[in-house]
């Protein structure tokens, strides 16, 4: 008899910070208990830390992309229990391609396969020049992601530094172009925390004076909401400070 249960696929998104090697250590083995299927980790450079993690990741057995940021800039490490396959999303980003991770992976007993995009956006200050590069970031993407035909099932997901326009408190230092942005991929897809916890107020960094803000997101396509199971914030991983970011986790029955 054909065996019909569902495949399950756990997907973890999280900032690791940048580590250094020995806060590297302390994260690999924290990473190899969680036993998701997929991991997602932002704000990774070319360092002694984010290479010790990758080198560990494929130890454990996970197949995994890690495009080497040059010079001072950061990237995306995906890593996947199942065989990742590059997609052609990130080749469209321009002059940060680094930043942007794509992928797609087939779960077994699953008819279709799943891209995921691991996103890492510039975070800004009140500078102009800071400005301008994560307004022209945003822009790229767009664009990006309005010539590019995603499959049904896809997941766009990574630490946006972005807040949705309801974000309770409010910061006005955030401007109409980054609301924008969340609007614009909610036109498409759907914010998995948000769509199983309309009313929940959790945040993923919180600041010296103690205001939260939800900045790591996990986007997924509207066919994809069927499957999800729960997708929630992990804040173990900012309280026992592994990073100041806390984890977001997706879960799916395929």
């Amino acid at each position: 008899m054909q065996n019909t249960s569902p495949t399950n696929l756990t997907l973890f998104c999280w900032n690791i910070a940048n580590p250094s090697k020995k806060r590297a250590e302390t994260q690999s083995a924290w990473i190899r208990e969680q036993n998701a299927d997929v991991f997602v980790l932002t704000e990774c450079k070319n360092s002694e830390g984010c290479l010790f993690i990758e080198k560990h990741l494929r130890a454990y057995g996970y197949n995994v992309i890690f495009p080497k940021p040059e010079g001072n800039e950061y990237g995306v490490i995906i890593a996947s229990k199942h065989k990742l396959t590059p997609t052609a999303f990130s080749k469209g980003v321009g002059c940060i391609q680094s930043r942007v991770v794509s992928a797609s992976l087939q779960p077994p007993l699953f008819s279709g396969e799943i891209e995921i995009v691991g996103t890492y956006l510039p975070s800004r200050d009140s500078s102009k020049e800071k400005i301008d590069r994560k307004k022209q970031f945003i822009n790229s993407l767009v664009m990006n992601i309005k010539e590019y035909k995603f499959p049904l099932y896809s997941i766009f997901c990574g630490d946006l530094n972005i807040l949705e326009p309801y974000h309770i408190p409010h910061y006005s230092i955030f401007q109409d172009w980054e609301y924008s942005f969340y609007n614009f991929l909610e036109s498409f897809m759907k914010d998995a925390y948000r769509y199983l916890n309309p009313e929940l107020q959790e945040y993923s960094w919180v600041g010296r004076t103690g205001d939260g803000y939800r900045y790591d997101h996990c986007f997924i396509s509207k066919k994809l909401t069927v499957h999800l199971q729960t997708c929630y914030y992990l804040h173990d991983t900012r309280k026992e400070k592994l990073s100041d970011h806390s984890a977001i986790i997706a879960r799916f029955a395929l």
